[in-house]
């Protein structure tokens, strides 16, 4: 399912046309495997306790990695629209192929941030599937599960 999930993600990242965000940012982070809930019950005590930690820490990695990527998208969509805005305003046809540049640019950036988006709510539903059915036990410490 993994390897499913990864091309298609990787296919839908090819098929946006985000040649610009890869250019200058690098690709997407990959967001961290996350056991399903179904494995985490069927694992020890002891076991399912370290995947709930060790997945903890590869998201908040993950996250880290997401913060760069994004950051950089945002930074070049600002520069990228600022000279939008002189090409704009120069009016000659060569500003104006320029501002179509600038303008599809600007459109590939935004499809690599909603990307990068969907990959986030993607594995924050993973890990809310995985924590579920940690915190659904009663042989763990739930001292890390959220209060009800």
């Amino acid at each position: 399912m993994f390897v499913k999930l990864m091309a298609t993600t990787i296919f839908l990242l090819a098929s946006t046309g985000v040649v610009v965000a890869q250019e200058m940012c690098g690709d997407l982070p990959i967001g961290p495997v996350i056991p399903s809930a179904p494995d985490i019950a069927k694992k020890s005590a002891a076991d399912a306790a370290a995947a709930q930690r060790g997945v903890f820490l590869d998201v908040k990695r993950w996250q880290g990695a997401l913060k760069s990527y994004r950051d950089c998208l945002n930074a070049t969509d600002n520069t990228d629209r600022r000279e939008l805005g002189e090409a704009q305003r120069g009016g000659d046809k060569t500003d104006t192929k320029r501002s179509d540049k600038l303008t599809a640019e600007i459109t590939d950036l935004r499809q690599a941030w909603n990307a990068s988006a969907d990959e986030e709510e993607r594995v924050v539903n993973e890990f809310h599937a995985m924590q579920t059915a940690y915190c659904g036990r009663k042989d763990v410490d739930r001292a890390s599960c959220p209060k009800t």
